[in-house]
């Protein structure tokens, strides 16, 4: 058996853990890794000034990352 990460097609949330030998499936526990991922797409990003291509299986999409300033609470004190 081999690890993978894959997207729950029903949460959207990403996973890791070791998979059957056709690859088809998740045996055993797996461990949500949704932040760990998403946090190394940012960094990958920045470290590539903010956007990066990923090639694969003869399509090609291009990540964006922008920071945006932070939201204030509505009827927050300043």
């Amino acid at each position: 058996m081999t690890a993978r990460i894959a997207t729950s097609p029903l949460t959207g949330r990403i996973h890791c853990g070791r998979v059957n030998s056709a690859g088809t499936a998740f045996v055993g526990k797996k461990q949500d890794v949704t932040s760990d991922v998403l946090r190394a797409v940012i960094e990958k990003a920045e470290f590539h000034g903010g956007t990066f291509d990923i090639e694969g299986g003869g399509q090609k999409w291009i990540v964006t990352v922008t920071r945006t300033p932070p939201t204030t609470q509505t009827g927050a004190e300043p």
